[in-house]
């Protein structure tokens, strides 16, 4: 007797998976705390999502100025993510990106002010209006920098002056 392998699709997989994280989230919000267990179960699940939201969408891909920061960012020891439209979406083709770096505890010690303690920069691609296959930039996005107070949503700069920030405050390299 011979066994077919069942595949899913990334659309199939994307349902499953939040589906799962929702009801764990449910159960463990019902019982008033969470197992190591259940934890890791979590993470596991957020982690894979945030794969499956990493795939543009057949046809697509981010922009050369969009791909070419995100890069000068991890470059520069910045975190950035990637969030396309979910697997299966039959609207308009739109991707976020976020790039962000947290200060140090001695940049802050150094700082003669401070609000958020972040650098964090999201951004959003859309299809509206481009040919398929194509984003382009939509919306002023989020900059929120440590001199800025929580709650306030400024909009982001240039793409150039967000360069230049990654540059001006590269992440230290960990000694260990």
């Amino acid at each position: 007797m011979t066994t077919t392998a069942v595949t899913e699709t990334l659309e199939q997989e994307y349902r499953r998976l939040t589906d799962e994280g929702f009801a764990l989230r449910a159960l463990i919000r019902n019982k008033g705390g969470h197992t190591v267990e259940e934890q890791a179960r979590y993470a596991a699940i957020l982690g894979r999502l945030r794969e499956i939201l990493a795939v543009p969408p057949t046809g697509y891909g981010l922009p050369k100025a969009a791909a070419d920061l995100l890069a000068h960012a991890e470059a520069h020891g910045w975190e950035t993510g990637i969030q396309w439209t979910s697997p299966g979406y039959s609207g308009e083709v739109y991707v976020r990106i976020g790039i962000r770096r947290d200060m140090t505890e001695a940049e802050k010690g150094a700082a003669d002010f401070y609000w958020s303690g972040i650098w964090l920069y999201e951004l959003t691609y859309h299809s509206r209006g481009c040919p398929v296959g194509k984003v382009k930039r939509f919306g002023a996005g989020r900059g929120l920098t440590p001199d800025k107070a929580p709650g306030e949503h400024p909009p982001a700069p240039s793409l150039k002056a967000i360069r230049a920030v990654i540059s001006a405050h590269p992440a230290p390299v960990d000694a260990s």
